[in-house]
């Protein structure tokens, strides 16, 4: 007979928080058994789950080598960062005529 863990079973045994091991149920990432109320998960399923999130050594790449540019290139240098700078204010800033200046107005309307 297989044995039936509970969720916070499982996540006792997986080092998890509970609501962690919920999440992946219901992503389908964990296959269990709901009976009421209540899931279950077969430990089965537990060690089938653990062998799906093994991490696997990196591959390793071939070296890059840097491009050279071709003998009648010229190297382009970087373009600088481009920063928009608006124009100073002349005078103070007239209201609308529709729009009170009650900052908590824009908030309570939703206008922020």
């Amino acid at each position: 007979m297989t044995e039936l863990l509970t969720v916070e079973q499982v996540a006792a045994y997986l080092q998890l928080n509970r609501l962690t091991v919920y999440r992946y149920i219901r992503e389908g990432r964990l296959p269990a058994i709901k009976l009421g109320k209540a899931y279950r998960i077969r430990k089965a399923d537990v060690e089938a789950f653990l062998e799906s999130q093994t991490v696997r050594g990196p591959v390793q790449a071939a070296p890059r080598r840097p491009r050279r540019p071709a003998a009648d290139q010229q190297p382009v240098p970087p373009a600088p960062e481009e920063v928009y700078v608006a124009p100073p204010r002349r005078g103070p800033v007239e209201a609308h005529p529709e729009v009170p200046i009650n900052p908590m107005d824009w908030v309570i309307r939703g206008l922020h």
